[in-house]
């Protein structure tokens, strides 16, 4: 369960918030895909440097949200009066308004960096706590079909 979780369901969160919007906290995003598609399945690749990228995700993830509620709330209060440029600099950062409710995707950014969290705290205190006790059920089975799709 632990190699379902790292090694499929949390890159694939990373990619999709990272294609949702283009911009630097995007890049960030994209850049730790990469690190856990191509360093994860390594054999070299220990638990201990496991836990150090999962917590940077962790910690990359909550520092995104709290900035990007932040931004949300004081555009609520000041709304347009903002000079162009710093808002032309908050935008390239990755910072997002919500234009309308037909397509919020600074919502749909916000749920992904908010399961990419939960994903992450679930494998690093699932493996401290082991809780894997999945190995003979349908999700066991499922997670070794797609840990063996790329090999």
């Amino acid at each position: 369960m632990a190699n379902f979780l790292v090694g499929f369901v949390l890159p694939l969160l990373l990619l999709a918030a990272a294609s949702i919007n283009w911009s630097l906290i995007s890049f960030v995003d994209l850049i730790a895909f990469l690190i856990i598609q191509y360093t994860a399945p390594k054999i070299g690749f220990r638990f201990r440097r496991r836990f150090s990228l999962l917590w940077l995700v962790i910690i990359f993830s909550l520092v995104v949200i709290l900035a990007q509620v932040v931004y949300l709330v004081i555009w609520a209060v000041v709304g347009y009066k903002w000079s162009t440029g710093s808002v032309w600099c908050a935008e390239i950062i990755g910072f997002m308004i919500l234009q309308s409710w037909k397509s919020p995707t600074v919502i749909y950014f916000l749920v992904l960096q908010l399961l990419a969290i939960a994903v992450a705290l679930a494998d690093i205190y699932g493996n401290r706590l082991g809780l894997v006790p999945w190995r003979d059920s349908c999700w066991g089975h499922f997670s070794a079909v797609v840990e063996h799709l790329g090999l």
